[in-house]
This record gives C-alpha cells, sequence and structure tokens, in this order.
C-alpha cells in the first residue's frame, strides 16, 4: 500500500535523529519560511506567528534544523507552520506497520504533529506584566 506525504528529516533534543512522515491529509503544502512575528512569553515551541494565503497562523518549531522550508499543515481544524526541518521528499511512499513508510532503505516514522501543537497549547507563557 502507498501513502502520499512528505518525508522531512528532523533533529531535536530528546529525539531520535532521523526521517519523519506527514500524510498529505495533513501536510498541506511546502513553501519558503514567511516573515514571522514573534509572540513575546511563549512557550520556546512557538517561532511566532506569520500571514499565509491571507491567514494568520502559528508558526511552530519541529526540530532544530536550518532551512528555507516551512512544511503548512492542517490540524485539529487549524493551519500551522512546521519550521526546523528539512523537507526530503514529496510523493507517494510505501507503507509500513504503523503509519510510518519507506524512503530508500530507511523507515521515515508517523510525525505526531498533535501533540507537538497540544505541547505548546499547554506550555508555560512567561509574561511579565507591567504598570
Amino acid at each position: 500500500m502507498m501513502h502520499g506525504g512528505v518525508v522531512f528529516r528532523r533533529s531535536a533534543p530528546g529525539t531520535t535523529p532521523g526521517l519523519a512522515f506527514l500524510p498529505a491529509s495533513i501536510a498541506m503544502k511546502v513553501m519558503p519560511i514567511p516573515s514571522i512575528g514573534e509572540m513575546p512569553g511563549a512557550p520556546s515551541e512557538l517561532r511566532g506567528v506569520a500571514l499565509v494565503d491571507g491567514d494568520m497562523i502559528a508558526i511552530v518549531t519541529a526540530g532544530s534544523l536550518s532551512s528555507d522550508a516551512m512544511l503548512l499543515c492542517a490540524v485539529l481544524g487549524e493551519q500551522v507552520g512546521l519550521v526546523g526541518i528539512e523537507v526530503v521528499a514529496t510523493g507517494k511512499f510505501e507503507a509500513t506497520d504503523g503509519g510510518d513508510v519507506r524512503f530508500g532503505a530507511e523507515t521515515a516514522r508517523a510525525f505526531d504533529v498533535a501533540t507537538l501543537i497540544a505541547r505548546v497549547r499547554d506550555g508555560r507563557w512567561r509574561v511579565t506584566l507591567t504598570e
């Protein structure tokens, strides 16, 4: 069986470096990183917000790689941009068990973007109110 989507490389603290996969039902498009407005006090995973296709969306760091590409995703009814990743390929890939796919000799593990978004939502905001 084949699954359409995006294979990308990510490296983040506490994770095993390697390939990850998002299905086409979540990964909407690959695009250049737009101009990002920072959000002071936001959790570290939230890079900020950006105007994309006429909508303001959250830009979330999914890895620590340096790249000019952003992966626009639809998650939990919202659009979210993933940065800090290196997009390796788009297309159809041979499926393995558990939603993973084969890319050459490697396995791209299914990426749980919903958990990343939940971590941002539940993250500690460091805001200081002043008068």
